[in-house]
């Protein structure tokens, strides 16, 4: 099919079978209004969750962790998840066009709410590229990750996960649930605005003395400017020499409500929900944004070793955000 007319027919359908798309979110939201309070979860975790279950239902990124993990989730169904997102994944099959935000590999994005694609392959290459020199892995504001089970699976190195304690043990009952294979894996509670997730780390056997591999993904947006500092400069000094981390970030300028109309009402809303839902922290992104990046990261003892822009440069040549990737061999 012509991608003219691909779009067409995409558009067109799309349009035509919204109202089955807008029935399964409704429910959805439902269900978890109903099941979930008092089980300290953040909605924001979902969407990456569902960005993968997505990706590996279109074979573009197999993920059987995912895919055993999402159904077994509070406040999800084999339903909602059917009404939701299968008109979007039937059209994208047969028209062999693919959303960004839902596609596999992706190199760039036009911003952060549809960069899933692009940050998933940023970290997944960042892992992976590391999984040889590393002993250890630690997931940082885990979520409902599933990579602790898939990707990062390699002898002879361990895998922690660590995230808040209602989080963990939600996802826990339901990595039971759904019989995913947590062989190997370690779990530490911490909330990182209030406590060291190092701490939290030593407390399960982590050694701090062995290369380790460390992740934040979606993250830093909900952590005080303190604690993203604490932790790079942990990265830098605490952990040998080899480790590395890898983050995404907003910028700066958004946080302090001069992005786009979109950012300027979105910012808000997330401090409006919660201290947890809170996007407070951003990293200034105008140009030149890595070499801004590099500043940031020198002054908290890191080398900038792999650097993705995330959108378009603003009129004030300001971008959305940005992936990066940090090692601690900085010479001082």
């Amino acid at each position: 099919m012509p991608k003219p007319i691909a779009l067409l027919v995409f558009v067109v359908v799309e349009i035509v079978l919204l109202p089955i798309t807008v029935v399964g979110q409704f429910l959805f939201y439902i269900d978890f209004a109903v099941k979930v309070p008092g089980k300290n979860l953040n909605l924001t975790t979902y969407d990456p969750a569902f960005a993968r279950w997505i990706l590996d239902a279109l074979g573009k990124r197999e993920d059987k962790a995912a895919r055993q993990l999402i159904p077994a989730m509070p406040g999800v169904s084999r339903l909602t998840l059917g009404l939701a997102f299968a008109p979007t994944m039937w059209l994208m099959r047969i028209t062999d066009l693919t959303i960004n935000m839902y596609d596999y590999p992706v190199h760039r994005s036009t911003g952060i709410i549809g960069a899933f694609g692009h940050r998933t392959r940023f970290f997944d290459d960042a892992l992976l590229g590391h999984l040889d020199s590393v002993e250890q892995v630690v997931i940082l504001g885990a979520g409902w990750d599933t990579r602790a089970y898939t990707l990062a699976r390699r002898e002879g190195v361990r895998v922690f996960e660590v995230d808040d304690a209602g989080m963990q043990v939600q996802k826990r009952l339901a990595l039971e649930a759904a019989k995913v294979d947590t062989t190997g894996v370690v779990f530490a509670s911490a909330d990182f605005n209030l406590e060291s997730w190092l701490d939290a780390l030593r407390r399960v056997d982590f050694d701090p003395d062995k290369p380790t591999f460390v992740l934040l993904e979606g993250v830093t947006y909900y952590l005080n400017p303190d604690a993203i500092e604490a932790t790079l400069q942990t990265v830098a000094t605490k952990l040998a020499k080899g480790s590395a981390v890898a983050f995404d970030y907003v910028g700066q300028h958004i946080i302090e409500g001069e992005g786009s109309p979109l950012y300027r009402l979105l910012v808000p809303a997330t401090r409006f929900l919660g201290r947890h839902t809170a996007w407070v922290f951003g990293i200034r992104t105008d140009s030149p944004a890595q070499e801004n990046l590099m500043v940031f990261l020198g002054e908290n003892g890191l080398r900038l070793a792999g650097y993705e822009p995330v959108g378009k440069p603003d009129p004030k040549q300001r971008l959305v955000g940005g992936l990066a990737l940090a090692a601690n061999d900085l010479e001082s």
